[in-house]
């Protein structure tokens, strides 16, 4: 038995005619989550909670290393930012992946291979992993150095072109 129980979403149709005292009884929801659903007619479980699905046979760590550096490579080079977070962004990606790896044979047809899911899974981690460390560190002085030349205060003027930041 895995120690991390598995997190899956899923779309909850409701019986018409329901009231919202009723839909909050029985589903365990917010009197607004529960007026959204009568409205809609359904609520999708777990929503705001991270998917997991692990599939120990179906990750192989030897492929998903390889994997997370050549999305960090493609997409990731060329930001200073996220190349002082290298290490961090790599290892997030495998997490991610380890905790997809029951999904991605689910996603895997005849259109997009499994392959194509573990890449995009891999971007997508690496991406959220960045956005939330700078929204993180959006008010530290270091990152605000680095973020915004003009608040460092080095500038001189030229005469062709007025005022320049470095």
């Amino acid at each position: 038995m895995d120690p991390v129980p598995e997190i899956r979403r899923e779309k909850v149709f409701l019986q018409p005619g329901m009231s919202t005292a009723e839909i909050k009884k029985i589903y365990g929801l917010s009197s607004d989550q529960a007026y959204k659903a009568k409205m809609k007619g359904f609520f999708v479980k777990n929503y705001m909670r991270k998917q997991i699905i692990i599939d120990r046979e179906n990750f192989n760590s030897a492929v998903c290393y390889p994997l997370a550096k050549k999305v960090f490579a493609k997409n990731f080079k060329r930001n200073p930012l996220a190349q002082s977070l290298y290490d961090d962004m790599v290892q997030e990606a495998v997490t991610r992946l380890f905790e997809l790896s029951g999904k991605t044979k689910e996603m895997a047809n005849g259109k997009y291979s499994e392959n194509y899911a573990n890449f995009w899974i891999a971007h997508n981690a690496m991406l959220a992993f960045l956005k939330t460390w700078e929204r993180q560190n959006k008010w530290c002085l270091s990152f605000e150095d680095e973020a915004h030349p003009l608040m460092n205060g080095k500038r001189y003027y030229s005469p062709d072109w007025g005022w320049l930041y470095c």
